[in-house]
């Protein structure tokens, strides 16, 4: 299957918050871009939801709007051995997300 992502996902594991309406969902990004992330979590949503995320890191945290764009659920006793998650594409992340992505990657 030919890769269908503009940016190139760095491996990094970053607490992340999420929900629909509000941010009471907690999970960890598996790889992380400009454009997007992978969570790793069992509690997922549908392809095509709406999201906002709270990337925590040490520095600060970012509140981001996106959408659910692959989702994959297993049984809760296959959740820790068998990779389960969803990825979420980025709308409109802004300037400020763009600078301080940039220089987290570069540090």
């Amino acid at each position: 299957m030919p890769e269908r992502r503009d940016e190139a996902r760095l491996l990094k594991r970053v607490k992340v918050k999420y929900g629909v309406d509000e941010p009471i969902k907690t999970a960890f990004t598996r790889n992380l871009s400009l454009t997007g992330i992978s969570l790793g979590t069992n509690n997922v949503f549908a392809p095509g939801t709406t999201v906002l995320v709270e990337l925590e890191f040490p520095e600060r945290t970012f509140s981001l709007w996106g959408r659910v764009m692959w989702a994959k659920k297993v049984p809760p006793a296959l959740a820790y051995t068998v990779p389960c998650g969803m990825g979420v594409c980025f709308l409109e992340a802004g300037a400020e997300w763009e600078e301080f992505y940039e220089a987290w990657r570069a540090g």
